[in-house]
């Protein structure tokens, strides 16, 4: 049996990392989800309208529009669903139709993407936090009642697996502080002070965990997914006029988050599940009846991008929230999707990024055919027909700050000397790839509509002439599926001459 184990090893996974060009890589993220926050409400482009077709009043801010002018904003980011089950699902998994059901799937969500990539998934969640978006954190706050007048934050943490971070334990200690407050925030008997108070527990809750990971565990990655409540709670209950007051409370408390993460080189990200309609002037809201679904007031919600890397700006053209996924992963560098992803990378930096995968560890070398969408070499940057790097001894390769919109042809080989399906393919880069080279005998038959997106490099997170991931991971070779399967015969074989001896004692 220990020959072979030695024969047949398992397969290990490793990477190796190049700058094509610099980068500038937030070391943590920090998404923000504002139940029920409608874009026509905030955008200065957009105006609301009630039902009846009446102009509804606009919320006054300060922050959000400062804040809107340092980073990436996206103009139309469209909800499928426009209740905060789906919506939220949607926002994590980039596929259109989610559910909690689709959530808890293998690989299904950016959490499973950024737990391979050695991140902390840390959540503060006052609604939206579904059974299957809890169980993806490693450490979560959530509001069991689910309710501003009968608040009950309570602490869950998971049992870390191999692939996931340890949750430190002083980080369990300013959550457990931050639960015990919770209620002194919304003891208030005005209205409007326990809605606001609801809100800016989430906020400077956060605020602490930032400050925290900052002081005490500066190079562990993390993403903090905050979501609160109250915005859409004024929504239904408070009328349109109550609904853009807590906006604008929110707006007050959001400088605080917002100038942390620039601080400390996180990403920034605000959005929203769903928006709010409302029928008329002065009149309580909705977004889920049939008579709201179709609205821009109900499916239109904002997504504010800023970190280092990312060009402020408005984003014109049709996005939709399956896109967030994708989108989020792209401005943390990371090329790899959600299993179930069909929305595509809204390219927010002025470079993108190549994952190579092969079967086994081998030799990778990526040369660069064109000079991107202007046709010119911008400083420093690699000249047409040049090596941008050759790569050794490793099964994966990722390639980061290439050009957009170029050409480029990655050559690969086998350490082993196995043959590949192909051993050189050519794309173009339009958004975060991953390029997956097959060893021949092993490659599986694509649509004609998955080959037809993957010749340019964009769409769905594929390229020509390879087969389409199921997990997130490279294909074993042939030579490692025969490996356990001779291992599992030694194994039974074992048990049963084990199994005679015992017999006969």
């Amino acid at each position: 049996m220990l020959s072979v184990f030695f024969i047949f090893p398992a397969p290990a996974s490793g990477l190796t990392e190049v700058e094509a060009n610099p980068v500038n890589t937030p070391q943590s993220a920090v998404v923000l989800i504002v139940d029920g926050l409608s874009a026509p409400f905030i955008y200065p482009e957009l105006t609301p309208h009630a039902l009846d077709g009446t102009p509804l009043e606009k919320a006054e801010l300060e922050n959000i529009p400062e804040i809107s002018k340092e980073s990436a904003r996206v103009l139309e980011f469209r909800a499928p669903q426009t209740f905060t089950e789906g919506g939220h699902s949607v926002l994590v998994t980039g596929n259109p139709g989610a559910d909690s059901e689709l959530v808890s799937f293998k690989d299904a969500t950016v959490f499973d993407i950024l737990h391979r990539e050695g991140y902390l998934c840390i959540a503060v969640m006052e609604r939206g936090d579904s059974w299957s978006i809890r169980a993806e954190q490693d450490v979560i706050l959530r509001d069991e009642n689910n309710s501003i007048n009968k608040i009950k934050i309570i602490l869950e943490q998971h049992e870390p697996s191999s692939d996931n971070p340890e949750t430190p334990e002083g980080l369990l200690q300013v959550m457990e502080e931050a639960a015990d407050k919770a209620p002194g925030y919304v003891t208030s008997k005005e209205t409007r002070e326990k809605y606001s108070g609801y809100n800016r527990w989430g906020v400077e809750t956060a605020c602490n965990i930032v400050k925290y990971m900052a002081r005490n565990k500066p190079e562990q990655k993390y993403l903090l997914t905050i979501n609160v409540g109250a915005v859409d709670s004024s929504g239904h209950h408070r009328d349109n006029y109550g609904y853009i007051d807590c906006i604008e409370c929110l707006d007050n408390d959001i400088s605080s988050l917002y100038e942390l993460c620039k601080k400390n080189d996180l990403a920034f990200v605000l959005t929203a599940d769903h928006g709010m309609g409302f029928s008329k002037d002065d009149s309580k809201g909705g977004h889920q009846s049939k008579k709201f679904t179709d609205t821009d007031e109900a499916q239109l919600v904002p997504l504010i991008v800023h970190t280092q890397d990312v060009e402020s700006g408005i984003i014109r053209g049709k996005h939709g929230q399956e896109d967030f996924a994708p989108t989020l992963l792209g401005v943390l560098d990371i090329p790899d999707r959600p299993r179930f992803a069909e929305g595509k990378q809204i390219l927010l930096t002025d470079h993108v990024n190549l994952k190579v995968e092969l079967p086994e560890k081998g030799s990778v070398e990526l040369r660069k055919n064109g000079n991107g969408k202007d046709g010119n070499v911008k400083e420093g940057n690699v000249k047409d027909g040049s090596i941008v790097a050759s790569l050794q001894h490793d099964d994966e390769f990722l390639f980061l700050g290439l050009e957009p919109e170029s050409t480029y042809t990655v050559s690969a080989t086998l350490d082993s000397g196995n043959s590949l399906e192909e051993q050189e393919k050519e794309l173009t880069l339009e958004t975060d790839s991953v390029l997956e080279f097959t060893e021949k005998g092993q490659k599986i038959e694509e649509s004609s509509e998955e080959s037809s997106e993957s010749d340019s490099g964009s769409g769905k997170n594929s390229t020509a002439g390879f087969s389409k991931k199921e997990s997130g991971k490279s294909n074993s070779s042939l030579t490692h599926l025969i490996g356990y399967l001779l291992i599992g015969l030694v194994n039974l074989v074992g048990i049963v001459i084990i199994a005679k001896i015992l017999k006969k004692s």
